[in-house]
């Protein structure tokens, strides 16, 4: 008699089924639209990122009905009292904006350059190359939420079941850093990777990580585009701000990381 795989056994397939969904129906979206580039003219960001969105919609398919509520508020590891859901809004937001100029700001004194190929740096020609309007379609709206629904929601969501906290954001967060392709973002994918596991977990929801990947994305591309606002943002004393605050924040990160771990060990 043939025994069936139990629900913990089953956890390692339907990751690997929600990562080959969205692989397969991003390849499906691009090769459709290019097949219509004939008769409407699209950018290759145009392409890239409803492909993007067409493979994170149909990677949600694979989430059980039950686990999608549960993906959306997760009361086995919410931390935060309903109470404070503003002030936590508040703290993820600031949190994305910190560690976004903290990171850019010490990776602008490594001399990438040095290393001369793209899988050491990013191609900012490429990724800045198209208008800001497209941008902030691409990287702060569909790029984060079909990022999040991949790496948070197939795979972190997943293997929190089977595994505690620190080891399931850091197997999200070594994928989300295989997905970017280049050193440079790899490095700095594992550290945002993690934190926003971290602030996922804490809040019991999703949607934590989305706004989060959203705003650390927007700080970069306004930075980028409005000189002004790159030269209030990386002032010293706004560096110095970002600083303050990430002390403040690895303390209060370290605390929910101790209490997620706990609650695990109780279960």
């Amino acid at each position: 008699m043939k025994k069936e795989m139990t629900p913990n056994r089953k956890i390692p397939v339907k990751i690997l089924v929600g990562i080959a969904v969205y692989i397969v129906s991003y390849l499906l979206s691009i090769a459709i639209l290019y097949s219509l580039s004939g008769f409407f003219h699209y950018s290759n960001t145009f392409i890239g990122s409803m492909s993007s969105l067409v493979a994170a919609v149909a990677s949600f398919f694979t989430i059980t009905k039950d686990e999608r509520g549960a993906l959306f508020y997760n009361p086995k590891t919410c931390l935060i009292n309903k109470k404070y859901i503003l002030p936590y809004i508040l703290f993820v937001i600031l949190l994305a904006y910190s560690l976004t100029v903290v990171f850019n700001f010490l990776f602008s004194k490594i001399p990438w350059e040095i290393f001369g190929s793209k899988y050491i740096v990013q191609d900012n020609d490429s990724f800045y190359g198209i208008p800001f309007y497209l941008r902030i379609t691409a990287y702060v709206l569909i790029g984060p939420f079909a990022e999040e629904m991949l790496f948070r929601g197939v795979v972190f969501y997943r293997l929190r079941k089977v595994v505690i906290f620190p080891i399931a954001a850091l197997g999200s967060a070594f994928f989300f850093a295989l997905y970017h392709g280049n050193l440079m973002q790899g490095i700095y994918a594992v550290f945002m990777g993690f934190t926003i596991c971290l602030c996922m977990d804490a809040g019991g929801s999703f949607l934590y990580a989305l706004l989060f990947h959203m705003a650390a994305n927007l700080v970069s591309n306004l930075c980028y585009e409005f000189e002004y606002i790159n030269n209030v943002v990386y002032s010293i004393p706004g560096i110095a701000i970002c600083f303050a605050y990430l002390v403040v924040a690895i303390i209060l990160c370290y605390v929910f990381k101790s209490k997620l771990t706990k609650k695990d060990k109780q279960c």
